[in-house]
């Protein structure tokens, strides 16, 4: 993979007499992701009725472009940040409105062995856990499939302090987040811990994280999970469990249900997912996924839920950095969760598609 690194002279910048020049490395990277979407069904947000064909963002990872650079503050210290925008292919916008940059946005310091610590927009700590260790889709895959991490995890996290260190096999995450409400200054912070630990080809990690309501902390998403992976010679496979409650109706929005502000159920949900990736050859590597997930006070009080989905990806590398891939999915809802999938109880989908990193 190829970078685009420009090196900084941070000398006669207004620093103080006698401080030594020091260099800053700045990178630019990206992904451009983007393939050719058929449903069977409607759009759930819109509730158009019938199948589609369409351009659609990534099935692989969704398409971004950022600049991170560090520099060397000596001793083993540095200096580092991150700034990343996640944009549509298809039509060229950004994939969020309302940030300059929408999925990172943080600056840091890292001792070494006593840890990092970063401030500003980051990941959640089981975002980080899923993507990059235990999710068999490095939730990456069309919103249709990644309900379950999506909203366990919440993704990514506003006013972030994070302090995180590997201790021998041993990676800790410890994160909170501050809200922006003065009247209710709890609503919208968020707490999370994630442990990692590797031992030769298996990996074993666990996370928890609570997170208050944006706009009343009386309302409160509580999820803690259990994961775990193996490597074998040319195959790897994923295990895991999510146990979340939720006052705050964000599993309901992920989920593809209309969102009631007003609305007082304690949803609780039990997910499993479980998947394997195989390197066939070189250059061809299939991935297959299932997550299900049972789901009580969906609607009322009392009522159950049941939804899950099977994914199967085969990528094939044209070179380092530019893949085709093509994916099939199935997603499948009952009794309460019927209304996630809007107008049938079932959905199939496919797509065909190419990435480039850069």
């Amino acid at each position: 993979m190829k970078r685009i690194t420009l090196t900084l002279a941070a000398a006669g910048l207004g620093l103080a007499a006698g401080t030594a020049a020091a260099e800053t490395s700045v990178t630019l990277y990206g992904i451009a992701d983007v393939s050719m979407r058929y449903v069977n069904t409607s759009d759930g947000q819109t509730g158009a009725d019938g199948s589609r064909l369409s351009m659609s963002n990534g099935a692989i990872s969704n398409s971004r472009w950022g600049l991170r650079g560090s520099e060397d503050l000596g001793d083993g210290n540095r200096a580092f940040f991150r700034l990343e925008q996640g944009f549509d292919v298809q039509n060229g916008k950004s994939s969020s409105s309302g940030k300059t940059f929408n999925r990172l946005a943080y600056v840091g310091l890292d001792g070494g062995k006593i840890g990092a610590l970063t401030l500003g927009l980051q990941n959640t700590v089981i975002q980080d856990l899923m993507a990059d260790h235990f999710d068999p889709l490095t939730v990456g895959n069309y919103a249709e499939n990644s309900w379950l991490p999506a909203a366990m995890g919440r993704v990514r996290a506003d006013n972030a302090f994070r302090y995180a260190n590997t201790l021998g096999d041993l990676a800790v995450i410890g994160q909170w987040s501050n809200g922006d409400k003065w009247s209710d200054r709890a609503a919208g912070q968020q707490m999370g811990i994630s442990l990692r630990y590797t031992i030769g080809q298996l990996g074993l990690g666990g996370a928890f994280q609570k997170t208050f309501g944006a706009n009343d902390s009386d309302k409160r998403q509580q999820v803690w999970n259990l994961s775990a992976s193996y490597q074998f010679e040319v195959v790897k496979v994923f295990a895991g469990y999510f146990n979340g409650k939720d006052q705050t109706n964000w599993v309901n929005g992920i989920m593809g249900r209309a969102v009631d502000n007003n609305s007082t159920l304690d949803r609780k949900d039990n997910g499993y997912f479980l998947g394997a990736s195989w390197q066939a050859t070189p250059r061809w590597t299939i991935t297959g996924a299932a997550y299900y997930d049972q789901a009580k006070n969906v609607v009322v009080d009392g009522d159950k839920g049941k939804r899950y989905a099977l994914i199967a990806v085969a990528e094939y590398a044209l070179s380092k950095r530019t893949q085709v891939y093509g994916t099939v999915d199935y997603n499948k809802v009952r009794d309460a969760s019927t209304g996630d999938i809007s107008g049938r109880t079932s959905q199939v989908g496919g797509g065909l598609g190419i990435r480039h990193i850069f």
